[in-house]
């Protein structure tokens, strides 16, 4: 059993987020959404959401 459904709205919320904290320009050391370290905590926790949810799809 997995935490992450795929089609849940904590999956679709967090490739949203993870669409929005990204860098400026493509290798830049800030996140453009909050002014962190990229990738910054944001990012980070919605990646291993989205990565949670691809090995569910996986199953």
């Amino acid at each position: 059993m997995y935490l992450f459904d795929a089609d849940s709205v904590v999956v679709s919320t967090a490739a949203e987020l993870l669409r929005v904290h990204q860098p400026v320009m493509a290798g830049g050391p800030y996140c453009g959404s909050c002014g962190e370290l990229a990738p910054c905590p944001v990012a980070a926790n919605a990646q291993q959401i989205q990565d949670a949810a691809q090995l569910a799809a996986e199953q």
